[in-house]
């Protein structure tokens, strides 16, 4: 087993579950990366790609903060939400950081480095593509309707229709950075999250699929403690393998199961499922250090 300092790690997702993720396993330092989804147009984030052509910050934020070794002033500032009665109400001041450094024409994947060195923080974030895209889902089709295309994670997350498949409208590509990251990784992780909205933005990136398939490093899924719930039924690990296929993914090597949760129908005949503890019932966040554990025995 690797200590965590040894490791390559790569994580992918976006929300609060990757930034438990990176949190979780930040010991490792220089040797972790994590890739963000930027496809968010709900609050501050929404806000400012309403104004401007610009990918969204919110996870980017979240995900620094949380590897923030230690509280300090730069943390605080950066995660300060406004509370005012005018225009500023409810932004986020990293977010407009973030945003005036692109407007400074410098690249985004180059504005995350000037904050990790503001914040002193030795692991490597990277947004999955520098290029701005919407997040796009086209319904099934059923004698009652569907077949529609959804525009944009808010409306996805609100619709009562079932997801055939996503895609992202323009298709962008990753940053150099992203790709050598992967493709030197000892593990490549998905982390927990939203699936539709978190997970799968960045495997719906070319370039990323084709070195996450290419890469030697296992590729590994973090299950969501408790099931997720979309457009009124429960989202199964059925569907999640479907739309893996459809954005052509390869199989996964190993699904961290938590033992809080019900095993759904078909898990047994995946290869490398682990059940094990990662967090109490009801929870919507992994235990940190069981989280972390459990994926260095696996690499």
């Amino acid at each position: 087993m690797h200590s965590v300092e040894a490791a390559k790690l790569v994580c992918i997702g976006g929300g609060h579950g990757l930034g438990r993720l990176l949190a979780s396993l930040k010991e490792a330092g220089p040797n972790l990366a994590g890739i963000v989804a930027t496809t968010d147009d709900g609050g501050s984030t929404g806000r400012l790609r309403e104004e401007a052509e610009t990918i969204a910050w919110g996870d980017l934020r979240n995900c620094l903060t949380q590897m923030c070794s230690a509280p300090t002033v730069g943390k605080l500032l950066f995660d300060y939400r406004f509370q005012t009665q005018g225009d500023l109400n409810g932004h986020n001041l990293g977010n407009l950081v973030l945003f005036a450094l692109e407007q400074l024409s410098i690249r985004p994947t180059d504005a995350i480095q000037v904050m990790r060195d503001m914040l002193r923080i030795d692991s490597h974030l990277f947004p999955m593509s520098d290029t701005p895209t919407t997040l796009m889902a086209k319904t099934v089709k059923t004698p009652q309707g569907g077949g529609n295309v959804l525009v944009g994670e808010i409306v996805i997350d609100d619709s009562d229709e079932e997801i055939e498949y996503l895609y992202l409208d323009p298709e962008v590509n990753a940053e150099a950075e992203v790709i050598h990251s992967i493709m030197s990784a000892d593990a490549i992780i998905l982390s927990a999250g939203s699936f539709m909205t978190s997970i799968m933005p960045s495997l719906l990136v070319a370039n990323i699929v084709k070195a996450i398939n290419e890469a030697s490093a296992p590729l590994i899924l973090v299950v969501n403690l408790r099931q997720e719930v979309l457009a009124g039924k429960a989202l199964t690990f059925a569907k999640q393998l479907e739309l893996f296929k459809a954005a052509g993914i390869r199989k996964l090597d190993h699904i961290l199961w938590p033992t809080c949760r019900v095993q759904e129908p078909g898990l047994e005949n995946e290869c490398g499922v682990i059940v094990c503890d990662m967090g109490p019932e009801g929870s919507a966040l992994h235990d940190s250090d069981k989280l972390k554990n459990h994926i260095l025995e696996l690499i």
